[in-house]
Parts: structure tokens; sequence; C-alpha cells
């Protein structure tokens, strides 16, 4: 395989990095399914007679399978059709990272975030990102990926959009 160095190459490695990057917390949601009843979580022998009438809803394996599929699906994207220049892969990015990854990833962590915007330590964030797993990597990860993706998406708008080698300039003179 021939490794091509131009925007659609270097957007392909961004946005699978970005993907690769969720794919630990994704599997993480996906592997609560066993603790959807509320026998499996409590424990002795009145919790048994209570734990078939009482169901505890679990979001987060479907968000977490849900995750996984669409991760996988951005991956085989990318490096069939993607990498190739295929505009109809460019519109599947598209949908995955704005109708996808802004709504999950995004949305929560402003929600969060944007109350204590003023007060928050960034430095010490980081560095509790990197050093530990804590908070500052439930926000730094998210918000890392996300800003992967949407830099893989605006590098190869040219390419996609206006076809390879063309300039606004060129088209702008086809009518005239």
């Amino acid at each position: 395989m021939k490794i091509r160095r131009d925007a659609v190459a270097l957007s392909s490695i961004l946005l699978t990095v970005a993907l690769l990057m969720l794919a630990p917390r994704a599997f993480d949601l996906a592997s609560t399914t066993h603790q959807s009843r509320f026998r499996d979580i409590a424990t002795g022998a009145d919790a048994s007679a209570v734990g078939d009438q009482i169901a505890i809803p679990n979001y987060y394996a479907p968000l977490g399978i849900a995750s996984l599929t669409i991760i996988a699906i951005g991956l085989v994207v990318t490096w069939t059709g993607y990498i190739k220049g295929s505009r109809w892969t460019y519109f599947v990015m598209f949908v995955i990272v704005w109708l996808w990854a802004f709504p999950v990833l995004m949305l929560p962590l402003l929600h969060a975030v944007i109350p204590s915007w003023r007060t928050l330590e960034w430095t010490r964030l980081i560095k509790e990102a990197i050093s530990e797993n804590s908070v500052g990597r439930a926000i730094v990860v998210p918000f890392v990926a996300f800003l992967l993706m949407v830099l893989g998406l605006a590098l190869p708008v040219k390419t996609f959009l206006l076809g390879p080698g063309s300039s606004t300039r060129g088209r702008a003179n086809e009518f005239s």
C-alpha cells in the first residue's frame, strides 16, 4: 500500500486516532450489561425477593454498544473510501462527527464545564488527565478527540467539496 502525503491522508490518520481514543470508554459502557437487575447489585436474603420486581434501567450499555458500532463504521469508512477521496465518505464522517460525537461527547461536557468555566484550573486539569484516571481525563479526552475529528473534517474540505486540483478562482472563470 502506497502512503500518500496529502490532506486526505492526514485527515484519515486524525480521524482514526480520534475514534480509537474513544473506544476504551465505549468498551467500558458496553460491558455494564450485567448490572440491569436489582438482584445482581444487592446482596442478602431480602434482595432476592425484591430482585424480580425491581429493574434498574441501564442506559449506559446501549450507548456503549451503539458507540462501538459507530466507531467501527467510522474506521471502515475512513480506511476504505475516505482515504481514496470518495465524496460520500466525507458525508458519512460529517454525520458521525456532528450527529454522534457532538451530542454524545461535547454536549454533556459543555453542560458540566460551562458553569465553572472561570474557576476551573486548566493546568491542573491537564496534568491530572495525563498522570491519572480522573475527572480531568474524563474532560480532556473527549474534548481532544472531538477537536481531532473536526480538524480531520476541515483539512480535506477543498478536496472533497471542490474536487482535486480545483480552486475557487478556476471555477468562477468557468462560467464567464
